[in-house]
């Protein structure tokens, strides 16, 4: 193995959910992207992608990458960590400057980028996604590319999605006990995005809905551009709290019933169905839960339905126009609830279908569903950066006198 993935680069992603921990582990190629280990762990000590109990946090991690280790037959170092939308914060920035000389150039668009990135630095914030939706040279409509215009002062529009450098500094404090380190961040809807959403939804827009353990997440792109990110606090395990609290039972038992009986969609002969299941074993005999399969299709939709109105609302409260939507896609371990689909079209009133990674053509069967989305979607973006360096690195070494005959061109 170890001769094939000599001219192959090794990334490994991280994904920090509220109720699991997956690690994986791949080689990067020119053609393709080999899966070469992975790892699948209960979390502890991490609420939404932020550390609640150092010790338990430390383990749990540590227990996952050395899964995904073992089967990769070697040690990793780094990882891309996956940062869920209940951390973040999505804002919309305008910046300006002079432009330095006749023309603009990149060094001026990276001045604007410079001066948001230091004004969240002074405000205590780590700058996950700095994203430009559009440009302006002084009273003109708005530019895609501005480079090589003429004019006095250039503006910028940025889509600004940061966390708090506490979050950050607990994460990586975390990982460095774990002797691992982080070489990026990424929210986690818009990972699930790169691994579901098709090309065509990208462009006309689309919400995805991933739904965790204890909240969340949604993004909406639009042209291919990252242009929001909100999330909801309800998720799976309010489903599950639901279902402990009125049967009264454990959390455990109460997961079991949902996992097993999951189905929005029953017929009327079903409805009255009972649903017995033997929880504990006393000296007077066994305890049994009886509940029929319409009272629980009841308690599982009245939470989703609240869910849903949830991620409507934060959407109204942020000012993005719901005719931008064309598409919404779930994505998650909720989405095994069988009619969740229709349920979300009924109250969205747009197409929704459940969202599977299709991106990546070599997978392992067991982790192609909807509740790995993400993590492979963590691996679409490291490829894609990877490619881009590559791209780079080749044009600067290789066809050096190209570029800076380019470059004289364009001067003059």
């Amino acid at each position: 193995m170890a001769k094939n993935l000599k001219k192959e680069k090794i990334v490994a992603c991280l994904d920090m959910g509220s109720s699991k921990l997956v690690c994986i582990i791949a080689a990067i190629g020119n053609d393709e992207m080999q899966i070469l280990g992975y790892g699948h762990k209960e979390s502890k000590g991490i609420s939404a992608s932020a550390i609640s109990d150092m010790r338990l946090a430390q383990k749990s991690i540590t227990n996952v990458v050395s899964e995904a280790e073992r089967m990769a037959g070697f040690n990793i170092d780094r990882l891309l960590v996956g940062l869920s939308g209940s951390e973040v914060v999505s804002t919309r920035k305008e910046v300006g400057a002079k432009i330095s000389s006749d023309i603009v150039k990149s060094s001026d668009i990276i001045n604007l980028a410079a001066k948001i990135r230091a004004e969240f630095k002074k405000n205590n914030r780590e700058i996950i996604h700095l994203i430009p939706l559009q440009y302006r040279i002084d009273d003109s409509a708005p530019v895609v590319n501005p480079r090589y215009m003429s004019g006095e002062k250039i503006y910028a529009k940025f889509h600004v999605v940061s966390t708090s450098q506490t979050t950050i500094r607990n994460i990586e404090n975390c990982l460095r006990r774990c002797q691992l380190s982080v070489n990026n961040y990424i929210v986690e809807p818009y990972a699930s995005t790169l691994s579901c959403l098709s090309d065509n939804e990208m462009n006309l827009g689309a919400l995805l809905i991933d739904i965790g353990g204890s909240s969340t997440s949604f993004c909406i792109v639009l042209e291919g551009k990252l242009i929001h990110v909100g999330h909801s606090p309800i998720g799976g395990i309010h489903i599950t709290k639901d279902i402990s609290t009125i049967l009264n039972v454990s959390l455990e038992v109460a997961e079991k019933i949902k996992n097993l009986n999951s189905s929005l969609l029953i017929s009327p002969i079903e409805e009255r169905e009972m649903i017995k299941m033997k929880f504990s074993e006393t000296n007077d005999g066994p305890d049994m839960i009886r509940i029929t399969r319409l009272e629980l299709r009841d308690i599982i939709q009245s939470r989703l339905e609240e869910m849903f109105e949830s991620v409507r609302t934060a959407l109204e409260k942020s000012g993005i126009q719901f005719y931008m939507i064309s598409n919404i896609v779930l994505t998650g371990g909720v989405t095994s609830t069988v009619g969740i689909d229709k349920l979300a079209a009924e109250i969205f009133g747009k197409n929704v279908r459940i969202g599977y990674p299709n991106k990546l053509e070599v997978v392992a069967s067991e982790i192609l569903n909807p509740t790995h989305s993400c993590s492979l979607g963590m691996l679409i973006f490291l490829r894609n950066l990877y490619l881009k360096e590559k791209i780079k690195d080749g044009f600067e070494s290789k066809n050096s006198w190209f570029k800076k005959l380019i470059e004289k061109l364009a001067a003059v």
